[in-house]
């Protein structure tokens, strides 16, 4: 394969400011059109600044058609394409085109009161919700804040779930979820193989874990000694998530008698790495796993860097404070993985299915 010649441009605009200048933004083929001389591109101090977070050494590279990060000599590569960087703007377009029709709107109402009102539900700007929540708005959330949201998720949740839950009618449905919890409940008592848990998993996640809609089995995708992970699942919105499952029986930390902390047991160590791995081939092979993903399963998705979920052990085994603070905060210090137990997946089903009776029962009375 005949590499790709790179060439770059120095940052000297004025619009990066002082931290930016003097960077080099590369790119690969032909100087793309909107890249000018000085270094501005559109969104261009906004990436680098994003990247810069992230990665002490880096390269921006912008590519005629691929998105993927390496790291190559200590050097994170940050590959983006133009056709993604095409996405943002026109993302950006949409955005700024409601929220300007939002304003003047506003604006008029109160200069033409006579022909103009106010618009009273703002135009929603997709993705808002997805940027602001997170648990870094939890202590800044106000009571009307907290009243809405309790107000709006459980009918919401309940709506979304019910476009499945129609097909068997909800009494039926809740009655089945209940029978799987029932079971759920009893299996993580017992000591069930991994290979059990496997398969349990696999035949139950949809139900389980709401969210998802398609589970994809081992990727068969040749490419040389690669490994691609055994089971992958698609989530609502298109995007691809890897579950590396353990057994529910399976020990989660163990103390370091010297320091009196907690740290991850080896048999969880080993599911970390693995899933990194998995994660990493699937974002640098991300056209291969796409085109797969459609040719066998007609699911045309969206392979960014996928998120990793590891489902192992049951907190409810653990017998002080100590050792279920720090498996919080060994949780918490991951990156790309989340770690699920047995016993948390045991109470979203119980939640999910509280919250369907109320949905249920509120339907029966209108």
């Amino acid at each position: 394969m005949k590499k790709l010649k790179k060439s770059y441009v120095i940052v000297n605009n004025k619009s990066y400011g002082y931290a930016l200048k003097g960077m080099k933004i590369y790119f690969e083929g032909r100087r793309p059109k909107g890249l000018s001389r000085d270094g501005r591109i559109n969104f261009g101090k906004h990436i680098l600044e994003i990247i810069k977070r992230k990665f002490d050494r880096f390269q921006w590279i912008i590519t005629e058609t691929t998105d993927f990060i390496t790291l190559e000599r200590n050097i994170y590569r940050v590959r983006t394409s133009q056709k993604t960087l095409a996405r943002i703007n026109s993302e950006l377009f949409d955005r700024t085109k409601d929220i300007k029709t939002d304003i003047i709107s506003n604006l008029f109402s109160t200069i033409y009161p006579t022909h103009f009102s106010e618009i009273k539900n703002p135009i929603y700007v997709p993705g808002t919700i997805a940027i602001i929540l997170g648990q870094n708005i939890l202590p800044r959330i106000s009571s009307e804040d907290r009243d809405a949201l309790n107000k709006f998720l459980p009918d919401f949740i309940s709506s979304e779930s019910l476009s499945s839950v129609n097909l068997l009618k909800a009494k039926s449905q809740i009655k089945t979820l209940k029978e799987l919890a029932a079971d759920l409940e009893k299996s993580i008592e017992a000591t069930y193989t991994e290979s059990y848990w496997q398969k349990y998993i696999k035949k139950n996640i949809l139900i389980i874990q709401q969210g998802y809609i398609s589970a994809i089995e081992k990727m068969n995708i040749g490419i040389g000694t690669v490994k691609f992970p055994d089971f992958s699942i698609v989530t609502h919105d298109g995007y691809l998530d890897i579950l590396e499952i353990k057994k529910a029986n399976t020990l989660l930390i163990k103390e370091d008698a010297g320091r009196g902390n907690f740290y991850w047991e080896t048999e969880v160590s080993k599911a970390l790495i693995q899933v990194e791995n998995y994660i990493e081939n699937v974002s640098k092979h991300a056209d291969a796993v796409r085109s797969y993903i459609l040719d066998h399963y007609k699911i045309n998705l969206k392979v960014l860097r996928p998120r990793g979920i590891i489902i192992a052990g049951n907190t409810k085994k653990f017998t002080t404070q100590k050792e279920k603070d720090d498996f919080r905060l060994l949780c918490h210090s991951l990156k790309n993985i989340t770690f699920v137990t047995y016993d948390e997946l045991l109470s979203r089903l119980k939640n999910y299915i509280e919250v369907l009776e109320k949905y249920s029962a509120k339907k029966n009375q209108n």
